[in-house]
């Protein structure tokens, strides 16, 4: 017996296997394992995904309340800033800016915490991923890296995060906008 080892793309793998039946050879491949994992992580990735949509939503409703408890308190500094003649431009700015500010925030806390479970994934998870993968001699588990975060992820996460910030933010300071001067000194605070 002839053992014949090519190397090919993962994704032609089948494709050639197939090829070499009709031709009349024998091949083996680990092609068979590596789809049912590959569809297991993808799965995976959609639940993380749902999961952190839910807490998108859950932060721009908060960013929004927050910047609604934001206008009620500053509505005699809104009246003021009218009265000396800001525009209305400049105050709907400058509460977009305070919610992308929340938002820049809120999404560097949560890559901070994002590779902070990466590392303590990476530290102490290999006696869980060695008894999943207990039959799986081929894993070098000691040196293997559990949790990766691509380069690319954190500067779109902040960027995501100050968008939902701004949308958030958008309709409270159309809000203050509308306040008017005169209203606004009456009130207490």
């Amino acid at each position: 017996m002839i053992t014949v080892v090519i190397w090919i793309w993962i994704d032609n793998v089948e494709e050639v296997q197939k090829k070499l039946t009709e031709m009349g050879y024998q091949s083996s491949s680990l092609i068979s394992n590596y789809k049912p994992l590959m569809e297991a992580a993808d799965t995976m990735q959609m639940v993380l995904g749902a999961l952190g949509a839910v807490a998108m939503l859950v932060s721009a409703i908060s960013i929004a309340n927050t910047m609604v408890m934001s206008i009620y308190e500053r509505t005699k500094e809104i009246g003021i800033m009218k009265v000396l003649g800001c525009a209305v431009k400049d105050v709907r700015k400058l509460f977009l800016f305070e919610a992308a500010l929340i938002g820049l925030l809120g999404g560097c806390i949560g890559i901070s915490f994002g590779y902070g479970a990466s590392w303590l994934i990476n530290k102490f998870g290999q006696p869980i991923f060695k008894a999943l993968m207990s039959s799986n001699y081929m894993y070098d588990l000691q040196n293997t890296q559990f949790s990766i975060i691509p380069i690319w992820l954190p500067p779109v996460s902040v960027g995501i995060a100050i968008i939902i910030g701004v949308l958030s933010g958008y309709f409270p300071a159309r809000r203050a906008t509308k306040i008017r001067a005169i209203e606004a000194m009456k009130t207490e605070g």
